[in-house]
């Protein structure tokens, strides 16, 4: 006997449109269970299917089903890879902030140097300092040991600005250390919207090729139908099966990528698990990639930028006033505890004090502080000149994301009417296919297809109208404000 392909081909797209639907209603798939056991037993239970049906199958059909069976299992496998909750783009954000070990770092480089720019403040106050002097005193030809107490006060009267130049560098460091945790904020938040954005369109893109597998199912199950009854040729069946296969390639394709970006979510997130997307990341899509100068100033790597023009400045400064002398007050008081013999027989008072007036300059340090203040004049051109660039450079991508979405405003409003277009022309062949017979086959599934093509280009384009939002909200540091996200 032949096989009789109706019955199978029936079988695998029922088997198709239900597991999709129960998996968009979120209960669990039956075909998974169904995967679980072996492709022997799979063959097994269509047998007792087809003999309740009093048909018999022959070795190639039998090969056919399980090479269907085959596709279909990996289907479901993808389908119940395990996930572990949903979040939707504000709370994935959120919650990356809150544990991402980069912030945590920024965050405690800005205490340190906090705490630097203290000890440089610091030089403004007395410095204190006390201790024991031991050892031996000689006169002539005798030698004794003496013993003494010894407490000295430092207090820097005029230094031509070497404490004020140093308290202003450290300043200026801390204004980096700031930049630079509101730059690690910004690529946090960054990074996890890209996940959720791209998560979100290969979940879309998935749907979408899922949606084309059954409707291809559909048109395959109609031919197979015309091919029993003698209505359909052959070819048209082969025809039929091979673009229900090349689309549920392409649905297994889009699907690997969408557990690519929800695994990469989950470790944004610190999760074990693929995360999914539960709401479109639309707020990026109508923000302006527009910006004046003013608005420049405050993105944090033009601010960190700017730090280190300061701070090459207050470098170039403490070389000019390292040059100058520096006047200090130091009172010392001095208690002798073990003296000299010849020393008690002059002064019997073991205490000693003074107060004196320091000036000290430098003379000769072999070119170092010319070397230093040259050093310094070379820092601050090439922090001026790191300014310019990080204003370039978000200018560029201001600039190239707004021109790229504009031309992507228009591709969209093209799709909408190339999907129109594209539905009309499919009722129009499948009318002239099924009543007139004056379409061939190939028409209808080129038509079917066009319809889905131009939905995922849909979903692409609106997806990418999200990435370049969120291009422009980066570039003009506003990630933080979008989302209030905490300094």
């Amino acid at each position: 006997m032949t096989i009789q392909p109706p019955l199978f081909l029936s079988f695998r797209g029922q088997g198709l449109t239900e597991s999709n639907a129960q998996h968009r209603k979120g209960v669990e798939n039956p075909l998974s269970a169904f995967c679980l056991t072996s492709l022997t037993g799979a063959v097994t239970v269509v047998m007792q299917v087809i003999s309740a049906a009093k048909k018999a199958l022959e070795a190639r059909g039998v090969l056919f089903l399980i090479s269907v069976l085959s596709v279909n299992c990996q289907v479901a496998a993808a389908e119940t890879a395990p996930s572990v909750g949903a979040v939707h783009l504000a709370e994935a954000i959120q919650r990356a902030i809150d544990w991402h070990p980069s912030i945590t770092e920024a965050r405690a480089q800005v205490l340190k140097q906090e705490q630097v720019a203290e000890v440089a403040r610091a030089g403004y106050y007395p410095q204190v300092s006390g201790g024991v002097r031991s050892g031996y005193e000689g006169r002539g030809t005798e030698r004794e040991f003496t013993q003494a107490l010894e407490l000295s006060v430092s207090q820097m009267l005029y230094d031509f600005g070497k404490v004020k130049s140093e308290v202003e560098s450290e300043k200026a460091v801390l204004l980096q250390r700031k930049a630079q945790l509101l730059m690690a904020l910004d690529e946090i938040a960054q990074s996890t919207s890209r996940a959720v954005i791209e998560a979100w369109r290969f979940q879309q893109l998935e749907r979408t090729a899922q949606d084309q597998v059954d409707s291809l199912t559909t048109i395959m199950d109609l031919v197979a139908t015309r091919y029993e009854k003698g209505a359909a040729t052959k070819s048209d069946l082969a025809q039929s099966q091979t673009r229900v296969k090349s689309a549920t390639a392409l649905a297994l394709q889009y699907r690997t990528q969408k557990q690519i970006w929800q695994s990469r979510l989950a470790s944004l997130l610190g999760e074990q698990q693929a995360v999914r997307v539960v709401e479109e990341p639309a707020r990026f899509t109508s923000f302006s990639c527009q910006a004046s100068l003013d608005e420049l100033d405050v993105v944090p790597a033009i601010t960190a930028a700017m730090a280190q023009t300061k701070q090459a400045q207050a470098i170039s400064n403490k070389a000019d006033a390292r040059l100058m002398p520096t006047l200090s007050l130091n009172p010392t008081v001095t208690h002798h505890i073990e003296r000299p013999r010849w020393r008690t027989e002059t002064d019997r008072d073991k205490t000693e004090y003074g107060v004196f007036l320091n000036v000290e300059v430098p003379l000769y340090q072999g070119g170092a502080l010319r070397a230093e203040k040259r050093e310094a004049l070379a820092a601050e051109q090439a922090a001026e000149a790191a300014v310019e660039s990080a204003r370039l450079s978000v200018t560029e991508v201001l600039l190239e994301s707004a021109s790229q979405r504009e031309t992507l405003r228009y591709h969209k409003s093209v799709l909408a009417e190339r999907e129109k277009y594209s539905m009309q022309t499919r009722d129009l062949y499948q009318q002239q296919y099924l009543e007139l017979g004056s379409r061939p086959l190939l028409d209808l599934l080129n038509a079917e297809q066009d319809i889905y093509q131009t939905r995922l280009d849909q979903v692409n384009v609106q997806n990418d109208l999200s990435a370049l939002g969120l291009s422009c909200a980066s570039a003009k540091g506003q990630l933080r404000a979008l989302f209030e996200l905490a300094d």
